[in-house]
């Protein structure tokens, strides 16, 4: 007994071993014969002008008349030929359709069709059904076949992926370039040369979270030899933060140019700004200082922006805003802050990305950056690279930072 079944074993064996080869064989033959197709598609599919010759080279490969594909994200149905066209019915049953198992389809004239599918998969993610069908209700799918239409709907799943990326690059490359202008316009409106004054020194410190920032200052020496001086910081990063702030960097200096108070300046910045800024959702902080060199006046008007650090007769004075943010209310009303300065008073005003550097145990903030002023310091470009230095010691931002130093002198 055990020698029959061994003897039927081994026929078994052959046989299956005999249809493997015939399998094989006739599954690199129409590779074959598919290959020449491939070597004329696209690397990337993406449109319908690229999917259609892959399907036409599914047809010739599986011989059958009719094609298509269904892509789930999209919910879009090609096919070969174009006139075919799936019912909706049909095209929801298609997500879940086992590999080889023959779909009765009706088409949208009424015709029955006979399909098989396999997954198109595109980075570990089923997208859509690669299928091949025909008319004849007693046509047969070969192995070969459904082997041929799998590895089909592996290389179209490939191509989409290379398509994704493409894109992707493309997108990226666009952005990086519109970053770069977007950085170029935001530097050249920032002013490259301290201004020459005797009677004070001033630096500053920009440094966009990103490429761009919503962070700007400024300073204008006007021709009643006073020099005023501002900085900004419009909510927000990127490209829409820095947008506005070059607008309203460009507005400051015109007012400041035709000797409007500081006071005067913000009113009339909430005035020409206020619609728009109500209509995308944008505010902006804004301080605005201006200082007679030659009595030590200093007006100091402050809508929204963290308060004004002033070291006046050895004390450190804070000076916060008078007013709410630029495109809050319609009408804005600030009150102005006058100080006489003395040699050697100091004036510091920041942007917020410098007080909310994240220390390990808390917010840096006001504290922390009076506490790295050296008492004696005399040079203001020393005094802000001290700072922005101890700034990056103590944590890290993830804000713009920018920072405007002044120092008072006896001229």
């Amino acid at each position: 007994m055990s020698t029959l079944l061994n003897k039927q074993y081994e026929m078994r064996i052959q046989e299956l071993e005999h249809e493997l080869d015939e399998m094989t064989t006739a599954l690199s033959q129409a590779w074959d014969q598919l290959v020449p197709f491939l070597q004329e598609l696209p690397e990337h599919t993406e449109t319908e002008y690229d999917i259609k010759p892959l399907l036409q080279a599914v047809s010739a490969a599986v011989d059958t008349e009719m094609t298509g594909i269904y892509l789930t994200q999209s919910e879009a149905w090609y096919a070969v030929p174009d006139q075919l066209m799936l019912t909706q019915k049909s095209l929801a049953m298609l997500a879940e359709q086992p590999v080889g198992e023959v779909l009765k389809v009706a088409l949208t004239t009424g015709v029955h069709t006979y399909w098989v599918f396999a997954p198109v998969i595109s980075e570990g993610e089923r997208i859509g059904m690669l299928g091949v069908g025909t008319s004849k209700a007693d046509r047969v799918f070969t192995s070969v076949e459904l082997r041929i239409l799998t590895r089909m709907a592996d290389r179209i799943g490939g191509q989409i992926a290379a398509a994704q990326l493409a894109r992707y690059r493309e997108r990226e490359a666009v952005q990086e370039r519109e970053m770069q202008i977007a950085n170029d316009i935001q530097q050249s409106v920032l002013p490259r040369e301290a201004p020459q004054n005797r009677r004070i020194q001033i630096s500053a410190h920009w440094q966009p979270a990103k490429k761009v920032g919503g962070d700007a200052w400024g300073w204008v020496q006007r021709r009643d030899e006073r020099l005023a001086w501002f900085i900004l910081d419009v909510a927000g990063k990127g490209l829409p933060a820095a947008l506005a702030a070059v607008s309203l960097h460009t507005a400051l200096s015109m007012s400041l140019k035709v000797q409007m108070s500081p006071v005067d300046v913000l009113r009339t910045i909430n005035d020409h700004f206020y619609d728009a800024y109500t209509q995308t959702d944008l505010m902006a902080t804004v301080a605005v200082m201006a200082l007679n060199p030659e009595t030590g006046a200093l007006e100091i008007a402050n809508a929204g922006h963290p308060p004004i650090l002033v070291r006046h007769k050895r004390e450190w004075l804070r000076l916060a805003a008078t007013a709410p943010p630029i495109g809050v209310l319609p009408t804005l009303r600030v009150e102005p802050q006058v100080i006489m300065l003395q040699p050697n008073d100091m004036i510091i005003s920041y942007s917020d990305g410098i007080t909310e550097i994240q220390t390990p145990d808390r917010l840096w903030g006001q504290t922390g950056l009076l506490q790295t002023v050296p008492k004696g310091a005399r040079d203001v470009h020393a005094l802000t690279r001290h700072i922005v230095a101890a700034s990056k010691r103590v944590g890290d931002t993830y804000d713009d930072l920018t920072l405007v130093t002044a120092i008072y002198t006896n001229g």
